[in-house]
């Protein structure tokens, strides 16, 4: 008897579509995330983003074309912390309706929840085999270096921010995209340390892991940007560690931030880096981030608006000094800008996604992928306390979500390789 052929799109196959295809796919979905600003030719400001028409366009385009190229029937796999991010979404959309204006944060999460889909899509082309993704990844960021170090032939005099009340001298950023210098030194990190992680692991060859390293350092220390440095410093000495095979290597692996410590307190031009000019209070104070972490420790806020918070987008507090005096500054911090946004139930759920991102990483089988996730979720943990960002769909949120994926998809991997015990 012959049986009569599958229906197309019924049957597990190999995706028809080129690799490049997803590559391409998904670098313009984290192009979409990336937060371009409408600030950056503006005066002198903390960093934010604009959720502009372009950046929606975009990211719907992506999704639709993926959803188009993907089987019917595909198959797909959430990790836990994909899942507990969605229980944020629709929490986050639940709450949103007690607000006086509910459209602005339900815009928001649908924003959200589209570029949650759009990462189940592409389970199978992308996701499935880590290693693709981290690609991916790598390429997507150099990408968007590539149009930074562009800006610099097409608009030099706009490519040079002055620091102003903020320090002196000038700091690099997009203009091609419009890019303030967190954004640009966040882009020079994750290019550094996943090209740096790839060359020891001989994922790279050696010319294009030192043309990336370089560039990826050239970003980091033309944006001036402190966090990005320490953040991705921390995500690597993190990588070490937890590869490192025996005790002894471990510990030696702390001995890394020490000799970067000992560099920047002896060699002058590294600490005229890392001062810019500032004086000792703007040092204590982060750049006056402190002023809006105490305005919102200490603002008195009802039951509900501490559960709920006052809406997904308001990342500035108002302050009040003297009478008359009224200044607009930035939560510069993911955790308090978190509660600030949609508040403390949001925060517990975002903690427990990324512990349990952690854990994921912690249980990798390939050190290559445990190391990338390591590198991934150390720069979200060090940066997330100086900048702000997991409330929505942006790039360290991605960042967080490449990390958890790739490290479930290597033991996913390595528990199919492995064959049941009878």
């Amino acid at each position: 008897m012959r049986l009569a052929p599958a229906v197309p799109g019924t049957v597990e196959g190999e995706n028809e579509r080129p690799a490049w295809f997803w590559l391409l796919l998904w670098c313009l979905f984290v192009l979409g995330v990336q937060p371009w600003s409408s600030r950056v030719a503006a005066p002198q400001g903390t960093t934010g983003s604009t959720n502009s028409i372009a950046k929606g366009l975009l990211l719907g385009a992506v999704f639709l074309v993926a959803l188009a190229a993907t089987k019917p029937g595909f198959r797909t796999r959430v990790n836990p912390s994909s899942w507990l991010y969605v229980m944020y979404v629709l929490f986050a959309s639940g709450t949103a309706f007690l607000l006086a204006e509910p459209m602005g944060p339900l815009t928001r999460l649908a924003r959200f929840l589209i570029g949650l889909l759009l990462v189940f899509l592409l389970w199978r082309p992308l996701v499935r085999v880590p290693e693709r993704l981290v690609r991916a990844h790598l390429w997507a960021h150099l990408l968007l270096a590539a149009t930074v170090v562009m800006s610099l032939a097409y608009a030099p005099s706009e490519a040079w921010r002055p620091l102003r009340s903020l320090g002196n001298g000038y700091r690099l950023q997009g203009v091609i995209i419009p890019m303030l210098p967190p954004r640009v030194g966040e882009v020079g990190a994750i290019l550094l340390g996943l090209a740096l992680i790839g060359w020891f692991s001989r994922k790279l060859a050696t010319l294009p892991a030192v043309t990336l390293i370089g560039l990826g350092g050239v970003l980091v220390a033309a944006s001036r940007t402190r966090t990005s440095a320490a953040a991705v410093a921390f995500g690597l000495v993190i990588a070490l560690v937890i590869t490192r095979k025996t005790w002894t290597g471990r510990l030696l692996s702390f001995s890394v931030p020490a000799l970067l410590g000992l560099a920047f307190l002896t060699i002058d031009s590294l600490r005229t880096w890392l001062l810019r000019g500032q004086g000792t209070q703007q040092i204590s104070s982060l750049s006056g981030r402190t002023t809006s972490w105490q305005a919102v420790l200490e603002e008195k806020v009802s039951l509900q608006t501490a559960i709920i918070g006052h809406g997904l987008g308001n990342k500035r507090v108002l302050l009040r000094r003297g009478e008359g005096d009224i200044d607009v500054m930035a939560i510069d911090n993911s955790w308090l800008g978190l509660y600030w946004e949609t508040g403390l139930l949001a925060v517990a759920i975002v903690a427990v996604a990324l512990i349990v991102a952690w854990v994921s990483v912690l249980r990798a089988p390939t050190p290559y992928i445990r190391a990338c996730g390591a590198l991934l979720l150390g720069y979200v943990t060090a940066a997330s306390l100086n900048e702000s960002g997991l409330s929505d769909l942006s790039s360290m949120t991605v960042h967080l979500l490449v990390a958890a994926a790739i490290c479930d998809a290597d033991r996913l991997r390595r528990r199919q390789r492995v064959p049941a015990p009878q």
